[in-house]
């Protein structure tokens, strides 16, 4: 009878695409340890959304859920039918975890909106199946012998050998987390291509907004231009000012598109829609009546009805018009203004802020490097990649977390059978440290 010590899988990354990777492998018999750099696994899962952990999207459909990955997302369609947001919530409910979706978007949290029932749900999971879990682990290479993952090297010197190795070590977002991007070095020692980095769900830096930091416009819709043609949206939500510029829910969604024409210096332009879904003709209306109600207020004190008040001044400014002047005193000129301004607010992009707060990573492992349905890599064989260390990324609304449940599943699953395969032709795991 064959024994799951034949069959060793080693996993490397506590993180959401860590754990699920660990829980698929120990499913198909393997002997699973799970290795966290840090001192406790699912840190960044437990932070996320914050604390109260956005799971999932509840889109069901795998195809139209690739197109909410800007990055790469057909290279997830396989993973996305293979592990579905429906396996992991039944996951979940074993566990006693209930969900719930929260409109318009679909974005799935826990009940409880406490992010440890997931990370305790997982860890239920892992403890039945019997995975090791060694804490202050971190991974600082892959033994390779004959083309073949033979171990992985701990720290400056211990080798734990393996049948088959899941890479899942994170990006460069949030370092924080412990995601500091150490993986992108292993894969590049073992040959693998590391496509350019940047972060993506980050907010963007605009001149001239510390004085309206804290300030929200309200159910507003966001497109990026990037050197005068429209890249990405429309999202419609909440956008926010910070001290540096702008963030909230919408600017997240277009930050991707933002930093990418950053990265190649080309002209990037966020346009934010006060008026939202409305034509010119309709905008001009509204305009036309609002201002005829009060024909003695000074236009920034009409304004005031369709968005902060502390954020008249700057829209008025960069639309061309006196904030003093009052309705009546209007010229069909600055009227025309203010119907483009209230259709197109325009902020010129300067850079991104940081990756110590992008919730993302965009770029990584090239994905061509990769196998879609098992994830192990084509150039080391049991090797396999999985989570945010892989160059692809989502939208705001569960799709990241996704992603890593699905590519992790498939690359746990993978590895165990290449374990397997491995160990009924007698190449089970080599001991000592080289």
């Amino acid at each position: 009878m064959e024994s799951s010590t034949d069959a060793r899988v080693l996993v490397a990354g506590g993180g959401a695409a860590g754990m699920i990777a660990a829980i698929a492998a120990a499913s198909e018999g393997a002997k699973v340890t799970l290795l966290e750099k840090t001192g406790r696994i699912g840190l960044k899962l437990q932070i996320s959304g914050g604390g109260r952990c956005n799971v999932t999207n509840d889109e069901g459909d795998p195809r139209r859920l690739a197109r909410m990955y800007p990055g790469n997302g057909r290279f997830l369609l396989n993973a996305l039918h293979a592990f579905t947001k429906d396996d992991f919530l039944a996951l979940l409910r074993r566990r006693g975890v209930e969900t719930k979706v929260e409109p318009p978007y679909g974005k799935v949290f826990p009940t409880s909106d406490r992010s440890t029932d997931i990370l305790d749900a997982l860890r239920a999971e892992m403890r039945d199946l019997g995975v090791e879990v060694r804490l202050n682990a971190a991974i600082t290479g892959v033994i390779v012998e004959g083309g073949q993952v033979a171990a992985v090297r701990i720290g400056a010197g211990e080798a734990l050998a393996c049948t088959a190795a899941v890479l899942c070590v994170g990006g460069k977002s949030m370092p924080k987390s412990g995601s500091s991007g150490d993986g992108y070095a292993i894969a590049r020692a073992v040959g693998h291509t590391v496509t350019e980095l940047f972060p993506s769900l980050v907010p963007l830096v605009v001149e001239g907004c510390r004085a309206l930091a804290g300030v929200a416009l309200r159910d507003v819709e966001g497109v990026v231009f990037v050197d005068g043609k429209q890249v990405d949206g429309p999202f419609r939500g909440d956008a926010l000012f910070t001290h540096i510029g702008l963030s909230g829910p919408i600017v997240l969604q277009l930050s991707r598109a933002a930093s990418e024409g950053l990265r190649r210096k080309a002209a990037v332009e966020v346009r934010i829609a006060i008026r939202p879904g409305r034509a010119s003709e309709e905008v001009e209306t509204e305009l036309r009546a609002l201002l005829s109600a009060r024909p003695a207020a000074q236009v920034a004190t009409v304004l005031a009805e369709w968005m902060p008040k502390a954020a008249v001044e700057r829209f008025l400014a960069d639309a061309g018009v006196d904030p003093l002047r009052t309705s009546s005193q209007l010229l069909r000129e600055e009227r025309r203004r203010l119907v483009e301004a209230l259709r197109a607010w325009r902020f010129p992009v300067t850079g991104w802020q940081s990756f110590e707060i992008a919730e993302v990573t965009a770029g990584g492992v090239d994905v061509r490097e990769v196998d879609p349905k098992t994830f192990e890599s084509r150039i080391v064989r049991g090797l396999f990649w999985a989570g945010e260390v892989l160059d692809v990324d989502g939208y705001v609304g569960g799709y990241n977390l996704q992603a890593a449940w699905s590519t992790g599943w498939c690359a746990g699953k993978g590895a165990a059978n290449a374990a397997w395969s491995s160990a009924r032709k007698g190449a089970g795991p080599r001991a000592g440290t080289p």
